[in-house]
Formats: structure tokens, sequence, C-alpha cells
């Protein structure tokens, strides 16, 4: 009678709240993640219920922290459902004590990609410069355990190899002074609605979930009838995923060494002979390991890779495609070098409206965001711009354009125009990449080459209003 009497009494005892819970895990993910708990943070929110989430944690384990609750808005949707996902956001700001910020992002027709694949590049450099104008080290996102299971699949299917399985990690390097955590991924969707939903916020729903023509939507719905199917399928993918991830940094690991091995004269040359004595499935990590020092492996894929690989092992020689640059196997040496990225991201100027600021343009070789700022701050970050904005503002229109035949330029210090050409050579800036070299103008003179140098007569003065232009290149 008595150990009844102890079974009911646990029976009656209160749900434990699921905040508190989840409260703990997340903690466990900060801590695990290196994560500060004061500071400035930037949190990634669309207004559903997974970044909420991550907002209402974030706030329990860093109570003291400032945060801001940043909302990108692709321009792709109804303007109706932004209005919609924007209230939610403010709403679940308020409750955690958060800044909201909204940021509108430009989307390049003709880009390549898939227009979520773009939209994803520039939502995570508007967040890049985002953290960077508020002073934050971390953006935090609500990707939950869902998504890394999708994330997977979706890499499954399309043949993307252990790279594409394990690319969706807990944190990652943003830039120099800026890093991603995901401290959500052990959680499920249905755990952080649970926390969402205790709290009494509203959770924005994204009608184009809907939509079984995009990928990973129809990886989704797969998904949910593979765990009715075989219960626990996504924990394990999971698991695998996680292994995969260590597997992968052992074989970067081995990448690089293997890639030191064949330096010729520095890290532009690699012994052919050296490269041909690698296994298979290491000389194209390799290959990808010199084609990633150059430039960026976007569109250089499997079967390019593994074209120069098999060129190699077959003692030929010749010039290979590799993306945005070409491969050139030539008196048993590999060269990697850059192409003309003029004809392959030419696109038309974008106009600036100075007083639509703060604002991100996203091009197909970079995305460059614009603030108004009351003076130049004393700290200077990497590709981080400043010009007088009253100058800017006498010399209307502002434009963001490439560079066009017979430009000239006045850069800070000098009182005489110089080509640009001539500009871009003396400032170091390698002939493959001078066509891509993305231009500020105002009123039809160069204001600024993004990420070089500011020209006359817009240097800012020692008092007054600026304009700030960080510059985050795609490749990077």
């Amino acid at each position: 009678m008595r150990s009844a009497g102890r079974s009911s009494a646990r029976r009656a005892e209160p749900k434990r709240p699921a905040a508190d819970a989840m409260s703990e895990r997340f903690a466990q993910a900060v801590r695990l993640l290196g994560l500060p708990v004061a500071g400035t943070f930037v949190v990634g929110t669309s207004g559903g219920a997974d970044s909420a989430a991550a907002l209402l944690l974030l706030r329990k384990v860093a109570p003291g922290a400032v945060i801001f609750a940043c909302y990108i808005d692709h321009g792709m949707r109804p303007r109706a459902h932004v209005e919609r996902d924007i209230a939610a956001v403010r709403v679940q700001g308020r409750a955690v004590r958060a800044r909201v910020l909204i940021r509108r992002v430009h989307l390049r027709k003709g880009a390549k990609g898939s227009p979520e694949e773009r939209a994803r590049r520039a939502r995570y450099l508007a967040l890049t410069s985002t953290a960077r104008a508020v002073g934050a080290t971390h953006v935090v996102t609500g990707h939950q355990r869902d998504d890394l299971v999708e994330t997977s699949l979706l890499a499954l299917a399309r043949g993307s190899g252990i790279d594409g399985i394990a690319a969706m990690r807990p944190a990652r390097q943003l830039a120099d002074d800026i890093m991603l955590v995901r401290p959500l991924l052990w959680a499920t969707k249905t755990q952080c609605a649970a926390v969402t939903d205790e709290a009494g916020l509203p959770a924005a729903y994204d009608e184009t979930n809907d939509d079984l023509t995009i990928p990973r939507n129809a990886i989704r719905r797969l998904v949910g009838r593979l765990e009715r199917s075989v219960p626990g399928a996504s924990r394990a993918i999971v698991r695998s995923a996680a292994l995969l991830a260590d597997d992968k940094t052992l074989l970067d690991g081995l990448s690089v060494s293997a890639w030191r091995t064949a330096w010729r004269d520095d890290a532009s040359r690699l012994s052919v002979a050296t490269l041909r004595r690698m296994p298979l499935p290491l000389l194209r990590r390799v290959v990808r390991q010199a084609v990633s020092r150059s430039g960026s492996l976007r569109d250089f894929t499997y079967e390019h890779c593994n074209a120069i690989a098999e060129a190699i092992k077959e003692r030929r020689g010749g010039r290979f495609y590799a993306g945005a640059a070409s491969v050139v196997l030539s008196s048993g040496t590999l060269v990697v070098h850059g192409s003309d990225k003029r004809s392959a991201n030419k696109f038309a100027p974008v106009e600036i409206d100075l007083d639509a600021t703060p604002v991100d343009v996203a091009t197909p070789i970079g995305a460059a965001a614009l603030r108004v700022l009351r003076s130049a701050p004393r700290a200077r970050a990497r590709n981080v711009q400043h010009l007088d904005l009253a100058a800017v503002r006498a010399h209307p229109p502002l434009f963001v354009r490439l560079p066009r035949t017979g430009d000239t330029c006045v850069p800070t210090g000098r009182t005489r125009p110089i080509s640009l050409a001539r500009f871009l050579a003396k400032a170091g800036v390698p002939r493959s990449d001078r066509a891509a070299a993305l231009l500020l103008c105002a009123g039809g003179r160069i204001a600024a080459v993004l990420g070089v140098r500011v020209m006359e007569p817009f240097k800012p003065k020692k008092q007054g209003p600026v304009l700030e232009v960080a510059w985050a290149p795609t490749d990077t």
C-alpha cells in the first residue's frame, strides 16, 4: 500500500514546463559552442516558432546581453505576408527585450543559383553586415534538428558527398570577426513550437513551405513519411551527419597536408608528379583545395574535379574548367587561374536611395551593406569604408556598378584623375579580378572602389555624418 501511495504521488506531480527543460539543453549547447553569455548578439528571425524559441532561450541563458532580432526581407513574398512576419517578430522582440531590426536585400535577376540559394547567400551577407554594424561577434539562428535532417538528405539526393551531407554544423565562420552559431540543432521543430506556445507568443507561418516544387519542401514531406514508417529515423540521420562531419574534419586536414607536399615554388603551383602518386579520392580533394584557394568552388562540380584528377593520372595536359576559375596542366605543373568575372557576373547598375538606408545590395559578385552614421567610428573594420555624406548627397544619383572601358578616378590625396585600370594595378588588385571590382558611383564619378579605397572628394571629414559601406565578396 505504501508503494502504491508513492506511485500515485509521482503521477500527481505537475508536468515540467517545456521552456525549463529546453533551457537546460540550450545552456549546455551554448557552453559546448563557447558562446559568451554577455555582450551583443544578432538573432536571425523569421517570425516563426524556431527563431522565436532561439530568442526566448538565449535571453534565459544570457539575461544581461544586448540582443538584436534581425528580420531579412528578401522581396520574394507578398507584402502582406512580410508585414505579418514583421508584426510577429516585433511582439517576440518585446517579450525578450530585444531590439528589432528590419533589413531588406535586393536579389539581382539573372544571378546564378536557384532563388532559394540566392536568398540564402544574401541573407547571410546581410546578417554579417548587421552584426558588424551593432558590434556583435556572434549571429544566432533557430535552425533545429529537422533542418539538419532535410539539409543532409537534400545533399544526398544531389550527390554532394560527405562535404554536403555534413554541411550544417553547430558553428561556422561567417567572416573574420563574425561567428554563426546554431545552438538548437539537437531540438525538434515540435519542441521549439512548444516553447513558443508556452510563452504565449505568436508564430508566423511561411506559406511557401507548402510549395512542393521547392526541393527542400519536398524532402520535408518525405521525412515526415519516413519517420512514421521508421520511428527514430531522423535522430539516426542526425547522428550519421555528425559522424560524417568528424570524418570530414579529418579528411580536410589530410588534404591540406597533401596539398602542401605538392607545392613547387609556392601554393599557386603544384607538382603534377607528386599529385599523380596520390590515391584518386585524395587527389580529387587536393584539386578542390587548390581551386578553393584561388577563388570560389561555386559551379565546380564532381565531374569537373574528376576530369582534372583523371587527366593527372593519365599524364594529359591542357586547360580545364573549374567553375569561377580554370586549371592548367602544363610542363609538369598544375596552376589555377582566376577567370575574367565580367562576362560571368555582368549585371545592370543598381541605384541606391539614401533615404531608404540601411539597405543591402546583393550582386553576383558580392553584397554591399549601406547605412548612415553621425560620424565615422574610430575603429576600422576590414572591407568597411566611410564616405562624406554631404559630398555623396551633392552628387546624385548614387549607383553600384562594374567597371567600364575608359573609367577614371581621383584617389584620395590626389587632384588629377587617373585611369581606373592603372589605379587597380597599383592597388594590387590581380588582373583577373579587376573587371569585377565593384564601384560606388555618385553623379557619374567613382566615389569608391569597394573594399579598396574611397576617392576624392568623398573622403570623410573629421566631424559630420558619413555613409558607411560594408563590402562582402561572394567568394568569401
